[in-house]
């Protein structure tokens, strides 16, 4: 997938608060586990890279499994949405 498309699907998944909008508490990179990326839907395969985002949240921990395009994606929609926010100052 284009990166304009892996965008659109880290939008929709941040609208639909599949992935928070927020840094991760820890990243890890290793071989896919065979998990589905929470952004593009498609295997992360043992042969391919991948990206674990963890959060912790009410105790519990989520885990999130991204292809490095993907989490990059996802980045930079969250990075954009910061940008925009009204707690963000521009400096002059």
């Amino acid at each position: 997938m284009d990166d304009s498309t892996l965008r659109g699907k880290a939008r929709v998944a941040l609208r639909n608060e599949q992935l928070p909008p927020r840094d991760p508490d820890s990243t890890t990179g290793g071989p896919g586990c065979g998990k589905t990326c929470v952004v593009c839907g498609e295997t992360v395969g043992r042969t391919q890279m991948e990206l674990e985002a963890e959060f912790r949240e009410d105790g519990e921990l989520h885990k999130y499994h991204l292809h490095p395009k993907c989490f990059m994606a996802w980045e930079f929609e969250r990075s954009k949405d910061d940008a925009s926010g009204p707690e963000r100052l521009e400096l002059a």
